[in-house]
């Protein structure tokens, strides 16, 4: 596993609670984010630092949340829809 650094492990917890292999719900997710808080405003900054970022890999991400991508590429690419769902009134995001 890659080393995380405290702003990528903390966006992985906070995703991991709605958006994990057990857990997939990113509509309530986006019910949550809508609600302007402390918590919504950290995740949205760390969903952009860990996109701008780019150290994550899928296998990292599947690790801690159960949910499988083949390639970084793909796992980027449903981040950027999900981001965009959640913040940007774009579409679902659906990932397998």
């Amino acid at each position: 596993m890659t080393r995380i650094d405290l702003r990528t492990e903390a966006w992985l917890s906070d995703i991991g609670l709605y958006c994990g292999g057990n857990t997939y719900d990113p509509e309530k997710l986006r019910q949550v984010t809508a609600e302007k808080s402390e918590w919504s405003e950290r995740l949205k900054s760390n969903f952009e630092y860990v996109l701008n970022a780019r150290q994550l890999s899928a296998q990292d991400y599947e690790e801690k949340v159960d949910i499988e991508f083949e390639s970084d590429d793909q796992f980027y690419g449903y981040l950027k829809r999900l981001y965009a769902y959640l913040f940007e009134g774009g579409p679902f995001p659906e990932w397998n």
